[in-house]
């Protein structure tokens, strides 16, 4: 064979390689190292390899010596303890040999649940009498007996089953978990673990026991108990009998691409609409008279465009009423929860906006709408310090006089980040600063161009959405989409169109130094 031939033949088994190792080690870290090998040692060896007939069988025969090879230097290079949630290494067969009976016999350990391994791991290889069990596991001895018997009957039973490890096993789905509603955001903590994140798409599609979920995913059960708990425990699966089934909606790269398909018709016209509306409606934007209304043409334009943005988020026009209050979440926040598979076209992952919005000890209200490309102010610098809250509203009122040494610190932070300067002896904000009767003839402007010009847009952007997203949900989640499918334009009524106005530097992200663009106070 020659090197391309080879090359492609390589790269078509390497999945295939991949599983191999998977089901005979305990771990993705130890079966990504033996499958490396393997691939390694096919490279090494294109000489010896006639023709694609003789390929596959060189292929698992090498596969086979490696694995034998990888074993005794394992052996050889670390000393093992028995966890009891796998098979060890201490076996008699480990240190020369693995037959096939074994490998699946450590596969099917791996798959019991803990009550059965728990019991077995101490009989057989603990070597504890069922007293001793019944006492460590505090069960009676009859429960042990039957506990074992069971584990005998399920061994057999899965030794004589052929199992295919699913598509997660590897391929595993990396996921953006997404959050919108009341604060703090819990839910993308959580999320973060990559086995949370392919035990709910395991169950996505399909309600799966506990050994589908490890065969699905390539992990081991033992590893995914305390996972499968968690996820239970905040409502993110949903028990029915022995089986597990999601409870957020996960929008997987190809129901992601579908919806950007049909969104992408509606990101030239709502940037468009938006930048003719801005240039025509800046000035009358500046004699609302707010404070800072004297700033650069970029940071007004971004404070108009961000009063447009958050009327798109949060406006129900069409029924000119408020929206339903979110869900109650596990942690106790009211919030819409979801999860969207990351790939290279996400648009949110490159060009993300978000809102915040805190509010001071005498109500004052600071917004943020952060922007990562480029962005300047951020919401973390005051979100759930309610020291630096109400420093800055007061600094926003003019309101300074009282202000101390321990205060001084906190507002030497905010000159240092660009929120606070000194002028005239005095600080005072670089951000806009509004009234509430000049907030609301701001919103007002905002809300009557996007009442004419997007809302029919931003409906059939809706509707397209709910109806793909629909054909991708399972039955039990359909009631969520229509939330969530509001929730996901988010990111084609403001983050794309926004893209395209940076692009084009209609809105600029190189800043004025003494303004904050896109953050701003409504003092009561």
């Amino acid at each position: 064979m020659n090197e391309m031939q080879l090359n492609e033949k390589i790269a078509e088994v390497s999945k295939t390689v991949f599983s191999y190792s998977m089901a005979r080690t305990r771990n993705r870290e130890e079966a990504e190292d033996l499958s490396q090998e393997i691939l390694l040692e096919l490279v090494k060896s294109a000489g010896n390899i006639r023709d694609d007939q003789a390929f596959y069988g060189f292929m698992w025969a090498l596969a086979g010596n490696v694995y034998k090879q990888w074993l005794r230097k394992k052996h050889k290079a670390e000393t093992l303890e028995l966890a009891e949630n796998v098979l060890t290494e201490d076996l008699p067969s480990w240190e020369e040999d693995c037959s096939q009976d074994f490998i699946l016999l450590r596969r099917e350990l791996t798959l019991l649940c803990e009550k059965y391994r728990k019991a077995t791991v101490l009989y057989y290889v603990d070597e504890k009498s069922c007293s001793e069990i019944a006492r460590i596991l505090s069960i009676s001895e009859s429960m042990v007996k039957y506990l074992l018997f069971k584990s005998r009957k399920i061994l057999k039973e899965g030794m004589n089953m052929e199992r295919t490890l699913g598509t997660l096993s590897y391929n595993p789905k990396n996921l953006i978990p997404l959050y919108s509603g009341e604060g703090p955001n819990n839910f993308h903590a959580f999320m973060k673990s990559k086995i949370k994140q392919n035990i709910l798409s395991a169950c996505y599609n399909d309600a799966l026991t506990e050994q589908q979920i490890s065969l699905e995913t390539g992990v081991p059960l033992p590893y995914l108990e305390e996972e499968i708990g968690a996820l239970l425990e905040k409502k993110i699966l949903l028990k029915e009998g022995k089986r597990y089934k999601a409870n957020v909606i996960v929008i997987d790269t190809r129901c992601g691409k579908e919806i950007a398909e049909k969104a992408a018709l509606y990101h030239e016209k709502i940037a468009k609409a938006m930048e003719q509306f801005i240039d025509e409606h800046l000035e009358a934007f500046k004699g609302i008279g707010f404070r800072g209304c004297d700033f650069s043409e970029n940071t007004l334009r971004w404070q108009l465009a961000v009063l447009i943005f958050r009327v798109i988020t949060f406006g129900d026009f069409e029924k000119q009423q408020a929206v339903a209050p979110a869900p109650i979440t596990a942690w106790g926040e009211r919030a819409y929860l979801w999860c969207k598979e990351e790939n290279e076209e996400n648009i949110l992952d490159k060009y993300i906006f978000s809102y915040s919005g805190m509010k001071d000890k005498q109500g004052a209200s600071l917004f943020f709408f952060d922007c990562r490309t480029g962005g300047k102010g951020d919401h973390h610098d005051f979100y759930g310090n309610e020291r630096f809250i109400n420093i800055l509203c007061d600094i926003a009122r003019g309101d300074t006089a009282h202000f101390g040494e321990y205060d001084l610190e906190a507002v030497a932070e905010m000159v240092k980040k660009g929120y606070v300067i000194k002028k005239d002896g005095d600080f005072v904000t670089t951000l806009p600063v509004f009234s509430d009767k000049q907030y609301e003839k701001a919103l007002l402007l905002a809300e009557e161009f996007v009442r004419t010009e997007l809302v029919a847009l931003l409906e059939e952007l809706k509707e397209r959405t709910v109806h793909i997203l629909m054909e991708h949900t399972p039955a039990h989640l359909q009631e969520q989409v229509p939330a969530i499918a509001r929730m996901d334009t988010f990111e084609h009524s403001v983050c794309a169109p926004g893209k395209l106005l940076m692009e084009r530097r209609y809105l600029q992200t190189t800043y004025h130094p003494l303004e904050m663009p896109t953050t701003f106070i409504v003092l009561e």
